[in-house]
């Protein structure tokens, strides 16, 4: 009988520690690692030409705007004119692509 309620207990529980919860993330990615995402999406739409899905990063930065932590990932890619050379892509602190503006390096 105690070897019963041992099994029942244990198979009781055993859900409750096995399941993260599915709310949180797992893996969450690197800012610049998503912004790389987004520009390769971008790509694939026909919003940026082919020659960035080969853009170096050149750097990330940290900023906040409205109160709200951001991170800024440049990319630069020399193949464009020098008016369209460098992309700053903004994530969000949630992880998500606020913007994509390019500027004059």
């Amino acid at each position: 009988m105690k070897y019963a309620v041992l099994a029942v207990a244990v198979l009781a529980a055993a859900p409750a520690a096995a399941h993260p919860v599915h709310d949180e993330e797992a893996h969450s990615q690197a800012p610049a690692e998503v912004a790389r995402q987004h520009v390769v999406r971008m790509v694939t739409q026909s919003k940026l030409a082919p020659s960035w899905s080969k853009a170096k990063v050149e750097g990330t930065a940290q900023r906040t705007a409205n109160g709200a932590r951001q991170t800024v990932v440049t990319f630069t890619n020399p193949s464009e004119p020098v008016a369209r050379r460098t992309l700053h892509v903004v994530i969000g602190a949630d992880g998500k692509v606020v913007s994509a503006n390019p500027s004059a390096s």
